[in-house]
């Protein structure tokens, strides 16, 4: 069974945007129906979920293994086909650059979001993970196959 991973990517990325929205949109709701006080009332923070950081350095360690996959996949004579990466992957040190970069940034993201939905980011960033995960596995494939 062959796995369209454009697909897979894109409905990952369009579930994670449908339950940040709703959640977004509740709790725009729900501020606007609490009232606003004069006097200022110190909320303490909640603290993060262990399984937050657990969800980062999975993702780290997927990317990994992503570009891992994919320098042995196009070793192999496999041709990279996102074309937003490219450019970057015949060049080890654009790779991690750039791998780093979106890492970074969505870990960046992912952060800002958790402060005002956080059940919206932790499905986000596991729909990320799974998602980076099939195409790693993808490059497996084909750096085993050698096309």
């Amino acid at each position: 069974m062959a796995v369209n991973v454009k697909r897979l990517v894109g409905m990952a990325g369009i579930i994670g945007l449908c339950f940040s929205s709703f959640a977004w949109a509740a709790e725009a709701e729900k501020d606007a129906a609490t009232p606003v006080s004069i006097v200022g009332i110190h909320q303490p923070e909640t603290k993060r979920p262990a399984l937050l950081p657990a969800m980062y350095a999975g993702f780290v360690a997927v990317q990994a293994w992503d570009v891992y996959t994919t320098s042995a996949a196009l070793k192999n004579g496999a041709r990279e086909a996102n074309p937003a990466f490219s450019s970057f992957a015949g060049n080890s040190a654009k790779t991690l650059g750039f791998k780093a970069a979106t890492t970074a940034s969505t870990i960046f993201f992912v952060e800002r979001m958790w402060k005002r939905n956080r059940v919206g980011a932790v499905v986000l960033l596991a729909a990320v993970n799974g998602a980076t995960a099939a195409i790693a596995m993808h490059n497996a494939r084909n750096a085993r196959v050698g096309r």
